[in-house]
């Protein structure tokens, strides 16, 4: 199905637990967005926002684990918002998980109105990392449309004075990303690297960072996704991927 010119299709997730309307061809969500769901912690009837939504995976999971939540899931590609909209219907989300239409560059919200904010943003900026020939793909992940400091400003423009931003980056832009974070008064208080396999060097960084908040920040143990090279994943991502 799709009236959008492109094909939708319908993933079971989680033994079934849950299905995810998706495009057949071109982005599609992957490990990064599973990450981001489990690093993510949402308390009762706290209101929260993911930027950049998608087909919606980890904005699903998140009111899976957490329905007592409230979660806005802004997106500006009109393909994703109508399997947003499929995904929170089909799943029997429509009073915890709502779609907006809406770039967060061009703010659509009033000034500390979200509890957390949560985002597996583009990694790469123009003209860096492989181009897609599909521009959906180009779009998730790369910086088109925001900067990382105009993101990250945008972001605690909205967030409440405390309030939490969960993220999941690439781990070269580390530096850049902490440096911006600090810029904006968002403080990194949770730090996770994440390696393909033992020994190999971190692809990715999670980070929980908190609002005017102080100075000490905790480093967690890395995830590795495989066990090895080639390998299985760890018992870890396999119980990720049994879900909630």
């Amino acid at each position: 199905m799709g009236n959008l010119g492109q094909r939708l299709t319908l993933t079971p997730f989680f033994q079934g637990k849950l299905k995810l309307y998706q495009p057949e061809k071109g982005y599609r969500f992957g490990i990064d967005a599973l990450l981001l769901a489990h690093f993510l912690k949402l308390k009762p009837g706290e209101k929260a926002l993911e930027v950049g939504a998608g087909s919606g995976i980890v904005s699903l999971i998140a009111a899976l684990k957490q329905p007592k939540a409230k979660i806005f899931a802004l997106e500006l590609d009109p393909l994703f918002l109508q399997c947003l909209k499929l995904n929170s219907q089909l799943n029997l989300l429509e009073n915890s998980l709502f779609s907006l239409k809406g770039n967060i560059a061009r703010n659509p919200f009033r000034k500390e109105v979200f509890d957390v904010v949560f985002s597996n943003p583009p990694y790469f900026k123009p003209g860096c990392g492989r181009q897609s020939p599909d521009e959906l793909k180009n779009l998730a992940k790369r910086e088109t449309r925001a900067g990382l400091k105009e993101f990250l400003k945008a972001v605690a423009g909205v967030l409440k004075n405390r309030g939490r931003l969960y993220l999941i980056f690439t781990a070269l832009r580390t530096a850049e990303l902490m440096a911006s974070l600090k810029e904006v008064r968002l403080e990194p208080k949770v730090l996770r690297f994440v390696h393909s396999y033992p020994g190999d060097q971190a692809r990715f960084i999670l980070v929980e960072a908190v609002k005017q908040a102080g100075e000490e920040t905790l480093v967690l143990p890395p995830l590795f996704i495989y066990q090895e090279k080639g390998g299985p994943y760890t018992t870890e991502v396999r119980e990720m991927l049994k879900g909630v």
